[in-house]
């Protein structure tokens, strides 16, 4: 029954509308949230909540777990990013993780999805910055750095908690080999569901696995140039490849159900080789994609 507690769930509703909001105890006591869930309430304050003790007022008291719940998500977020904290530092790093949980409070039933807008986020910051008359190249490469390592990492989460191909089989490198000749243009294969492709600016994958191996990386700064990446899982472990850009274009064709053919035709770089050596080019993708187990089946497009 409903007393002058009013009720438990009631005030478990306020508590949590209370503590997580973004711009603290003070305005989330104060949000809509927070009166819906005191219902007929609506005109209890803080105070009449929470009681005082002999050395916290309750705003205080109530503020030991707001605390204590964004320490949680920062930790978590560092958790995510490692690399990332590794190149700011921690007490940088914290400062853009507490700016985005304002713009991305936690919203899931699970830490988890934390970190999925990171990078989105990061954008947003350098696209402001270089706004800015005073912004220079510099700058502007170092925010670069900071998104690739953000995509990077969570892509790494991603890849390592989400389906795999640990129970399926692969497509192996002579499975094409039942194919008639005239056919082969028209295969369109089917990535592994842990394929994940990614263009950066930067090499910060090799900081990145630098990091988590737990090397030395101090004074390390990753070089600013085009990479090409292909993220999968094999056996649980998550592993990063380094692609060509034509072979990351084809890639990135067939795993959008294009077929062989249309994918080679919509390669520019591929244009400049002669049969003998398009053929050639293309027994050592298919070969490196079967040992890296990045596609499960195929089929020929007959449309």
């Amino acid at each position: 029954m409903e007393s002058t507690s009013h009720g438990l769930q009631r005030v478990q509703q306020w508590m949590q509308a209370v503590i997580t909001h973004p711009d603290g105890v003070q305005s989330g006591s104060q949000s809509e949230t927070a009166r819906d869930a005191l219902g007929e309430a609506v005109g209890a304050s803080l105070e009449d909540l929470i009681l005082p003790s002999k050395r916290l007022d309750s705003q205080q008291r109530i503020e030991v777990y707001a605390n204590a719940y964004y320490a949680r998500l920062l930790e978590c977020l560092g958790e995510e990013f490692p690399a990332l904290v590794k190149l700011l530092g921690e007490e940088t790093f914290n400062a853009f993780a507490v700016e985005y949980l304002q713009f991305f409070p936690s919203q899931s039933y699970t830490l988890a999805d934390l970190g999925a807008h990171f990078h989105r986020f990061l954008s947003q910051y350098r696209d402001a910055a270089c706004e800015d008359e005073d912004s220079d190249s510099q700058e502007r490469s170092w925010s670069d750095l900071m998104i690739d390592l953000a995509r990077l990492e969570r892509t790494y989460s991603e890849v390592f908690s989400g389906p795999g191909i640990e129970r399926l089989e692969t497509l192996r490198g002579d499975a094409l080999a039942a194919v008639p000749p005239d056919s082969m243009g028209r295969i369109c294969l089917t990535p592994a569901p842990c394929l994940r492709l990614l263009q950066l600016n930067s090499g910060a994958h090799e900081y990145a696995i630098a990091v988590r191996k737990g090397e030395d990386v101090d004074g390390v700064i990753p070089q600013i140039r085009p990479t090409y990446l292909a993220i999968t899982r094999i056996r649980y472990v998550v592993r990063t490849i380094d692609l060509e850009p034509a072979e990351f274009e084809v890639l990135q064709l067939l795993c959008d159900s294009v077929s062989l053919e249309r994918a080679i035709s919509s390669v520019a770089a591929l244009d400049a080789l002669d049969d003998a050596a398009l053929s050639s080019q293309l027994v050592a993708w298919f070969q490196k994609w079967a040992t890296d187990q990045m596609f499960i089946d195929f089929h020929v497009d007959n449309g």
